[in-house]
């Protein structure tokens, strides 16, 4: 069971460690409803949850579908819940998802048998706003490191849930991805003046200057120029890193 700490008046975050680094969900709890953002990567990962939620109707948020942010929700009730996510994470549980459990599965007997695929039965293309009595949901589209990444702001509480999409020491840049697009919206976040607290799923919890640090990051990738993150790397991130580099370097002929 992994323990809870309030981050703030109604917001709940969980940690939890995988092989490689640790990941970050969150709960947050309005008046009526309570809204479940990531179930992390294993069902014993929502425990810690379950006497806060209380009685409340339950909304669950996947940022994106990538397996560490949505394998936990059977440990929630699902059943009675709405499950909210950007229309792109709907379509890859009918492709990669399924597939990264069977591989998990394969390569970890009995260790994922408790998980069980929880499609959204509720999916939005831009912006979606939850009320949950008191508290408020505000979801936007932030594609760069999926295509399906989505954040969540919690305007009443100056907290940005911010999924994949802002991260330390680094982010996982994939090959191809729309780096305009994605500098574009961190931009746009760094600016709101209701953005007072940033919490990446991977990565140090702080204020603003998080999105400025994977911004210019990212910007030095766009550009081409030396690139260090500002952290010591583990061998996960010295990989992604290195990957990063190659995914984005300009091609040349000759």
């Amino acid at each position: 069971m992994s323990p809870a700490f309030e981050l703030a008046p109604g917001i709940w975050i969980t940690e939890v460690a995988t092989p490689d680094y640790d990941v970050r969900g969150a709960l947050i709890l309005g008046t009526r409803r309570a809204a479940v953002w990531d179930t992390l990567s294993h069902p014993r990962d929502m425990s810690a949850y379950l006497p806060l939620i209380g009685g409340r109707d339950l909304v669950i948020v996947y940022s994106h579908a990538d397996w560490d942010h949505i394998w936990g929700t059977a440990g929630l009730p699902h059943d009675s819940a709405v499950v909210v996510a950007h229309e792109l994470t709907g379509e890859r549980f009918g492709d990669d998802v399924p597939l990264t459990l069977a591989e998990k599965r394969a390569t970890a007997p009995g260790a994922w048998d408790a998980v069980r695929l929880i499609p959204p039965t509720r999916l939005f293309a831009r912006d979606l706003s939850i009320d949950l009595g008191g508290l408020s949901l505000s979801l936007r589209h932030l594609p760069g490191h999926t295509p399906d990444s989505i954040v969540g702001l919690v305007p009443e509480r100056g907290v940005l849930l911010a999924g994949d999409a802002v991260e330390t020491p680094c982010p996982v840049v994939p090959r191809d991805c729309p780096l305009d697009a994605w500098l574009e919206e961190l931009r746009r976040w760094e600016r709101d003046d209701r953005v007072r607290t940033v919490v990446p799923a991977h990565g140090a919890v702080g204020g603003r200057d998080v999105i400025a640090q994977t911004g210019a990051y990212l910007e030095a990738l766009r550009r081409g120029s030396p690139v260090h993150p500002l952290e010591p790397l583990t061998p996960f991130y010295r990989e992604a890193h290195a990957n990063n580099i190659a995914h984005t370097r300009p091609v040349t002929s000759g």
